[in-house]
């Protein structure tokens, strides 16, 4: 036998007894680097195996196969860089190598499994995967206008090619969504490995991102529970994080999580108002927010009428009362406001030893504190801060004062022209008057040591904001002009607000900010001189093109969305 014959059937030899079983040779590297692996006469027991995570795979990027005389280095292509994962309800993972090439695809519950099968990833580049995977989704009616969220994922230990990769995904599916017509809500976060979430998540069945993102909601909401959102979808979560207000600093977030699905907020407070024998004009609303009660979605809604707080939970779903619960509360001493807020302002000052002309930007707001009506008093003098809480028989409850650094010319100068002049300081630089704008609020606050106004205010669909300094200068501003008030036929050849397919282009023409405004303010029965703190922003490129109105009156906070084609109320919250 030649030596070639010799070499052929010792390759022969090879092949069958060391099947390419790459997968298995990965199960058995440990975390060291540059390690010689030797060959062993056994065969590795079979088993069911988690998906690796990025620090078992980092080991195959140096592994060393020892056969013969000679090394044989494992492909680079074929090492893991990075794990992202997308999550609807369906959990779905993907390994990627360092040329954003797909090394495998896993479905992490039974809906991910739909979702792929049929489907073979393994190789194609990322935005193929993900524009695959996404038109899965919306086959398979995981995603749609009633459910319009979805958690991106990544996991990678170079933080520039993790937050690239953060970017690039977002706006893959963000065009996706867009393409099929649908004003996607998209989160998306970085994250690292964690031993005990990952344990979490393959007991749940969903991604290590998606549990990451239940964590911080139950941090932030001790009333929740790991297990009872764990089975919830992305868009419930997305939900949650937006009713409760809640801001989780590693989590990005675009677009607005639909609740189309449910049946509104007004729906369950008339199904809560209608259990408890009251009608709207008879109770204050203090809170409809979305919560969750054994396992399902519920609006929270609370409201007061006379003493007595109504708590109730109603199924998001059928309106059914979940749960309800009263408190009664013995009046106290000023329950109903005997000081007025003139009275409640001269106690605060003479709390401090401070008299009227001393104190600016002074703010009184009546409110509950469990169960008692009080006062907030709030106002400045020279470089400090003052708060105080007055029952309605006077008493001085809490008092607070905190002292703020001073620095920079205006600051140190002792000129201050007040809250009426940084008003017409800001109106000036525009080049508007106070009978051409709406909106006109100005509050005193504390930038890098040097008090300024803040002032805000409309005209038209443009938005302006500035800050004033103490001296009267103008320290920075910025206007935005939203939407055009008119939307351009499709078949004018001009284009529309967002895209021919979209009502909106066919609506004619928007209502103005000022008629939007005009409308909430009927709605609540108010003069636009009683309130205070007005926020407003257009959404006219939405599938339902609207105008976002909050405001604050007495002691309650008022928030509208006003139709920007006929002016009607789309949604109403009132809150304590």
């Amino acid at each position: 036998m030649t030596d070639r014959n010799v070499e052929q059937a010792l390759r022969t030899a090879l092949e069958h007894a060391a099947p390419n079983d790459v997968e298995s040779v990965l199960l058995r590297c440990d975390d060291r680097k540059g390690n010689v692996i030797p060959m062993t006469n056994q065969n590795p027991e079979k088993k069911n195996r988690k998906p690796l995570r990025l620090a078992a795979l980092a080991a195959a990027a140096c592994l060393v196969l020892a056969i013969g005389g000679g090394s044989v280095y494992y492909n680079q292509s074929q090492t893991a860089a990075s794990v992202v994962s997308l999550d609807v309800n369906p959990s779905i993972e993907l390994v990627l190598n360092s040329r954003e090439r797909v090394l495998r695809a896993t479905a992490l519950n039974e809906d991910a499994a739909a979702v792929l099968d049929g489907m073979d990833l393994k190789g194609s580049t990322l935005d193929v995967a993900v524009n695959a995977l996404m038109g899965s989704l919306l086959k398979n009616g995981y995603v749609d206008e009633l459910a319009n969220s979805i958690l991106i994922t990544v996991e990678d230990d170079n933080a520039t090619r993790a937050a690239q990769l953060e970017s690039q995904l977002t706006e893959t599916v963000n065009a996706v969504m867009t393409s099929s017509s649908i004003n996607g809500a998209i989160l998306s976060q970085v994250v690292n490995q964690n031993q005990d979430l990952q344990a979490k998540a393959d007991e749940y069945g969903i991604s290590l991102g998606k549990a990451q993102l239940i964590q911080q909601l139950v941090e932030q909401n001790p009333t929740l529970t790991f297990e009872s959102l764990a089975g919830r979808t992305v868009n419930d979560l997305n939900l949650l994080l937006s009713s409760q207000a809640a801001t989780l600093s590693t989590v990005s977030s675009t677009g607005r999580a639909s609740d189309g699905g449910y049946i509104g907020t007004e729906v369950a407070k008339n199904a809560a108002l209608a259990h408890a024998g009251l009608t709207a004009d008879q109770v204050t609303v203090s809170k409809v927010d979305f919560d969750v009660e054994d396992g399902r979605m519920v609006y929270e809604v609370e409201f007061w009428a006379n003493n007595v707080e109504y708590e109730y939970d109603v199924d998001a779903t059928t309106g059914e009362i979940v749960k309800n619960h009263t408190e009664t509360y013995t009046a106290a001493a000023g329950q109903n406001g005997s000081i007025d807020q003139a009275a409640a302002k001269a106690a605060a000052l003479s709390a401090f030893g401070l008299s009227e002309d001393q104190a600016e930007g002074i703010v009184v707001i009546p409110n509950y504190d469990d169960g008692r009506f009080v006062y907030k008093v709030k106002f400045w003098a020279g470089g400090t801060e003052y708060f105080c809480a007055v029952d309605g028989s006077g008493q001085i409850l809490k008092s607070e004062k905190e002292e703020h650094a001073s620095s920079g010319s205006a600051a140190t100068s002792g000129t201050d022209v007040g809250l009426e002049a940084a008003k017409a300081a800001a109106l000036k630089h525009a080049g508007l008057s106070a009978d051409q704008v709406t909106g006109l609020t100005a509050k005193l606050d504390w930038d890098d040591g040097q008090r300024v106004y803040e002032v805000d205010f409309w005209q038209g669909s443009t938005e302006y904001e500035y800050e004033i300094n103490a001296d009267g200068t103008v320290r920075q501003y910025e206007s935005e002009a939203h939407a055009a008030p008119t939307a351009i036929s499709a078949g004018s050849g001009s284009s529309v607000l967002k895209d021919e397919n979209k009502a909106t282009a066919a609506s004619g023409s928007f209502i103005s900010a000022d008629e939007a405004l005009a409308r909430a303010l009927s709605h609540a029965g108010l003069d636009q001189s009683a309130i205070r703190e007005l926020e407003m922003d257009s959404e006219l490129d939405d599938d339902v093109p609207h105008y976002s109105i909050d405001f604050k009156s007495g002691n309650l906070e008022y928030e509208y969305e006003i139709s920007a084609t006929d002016g009607s109320v789309l949604k109403f919250e009132q809150d304590n």
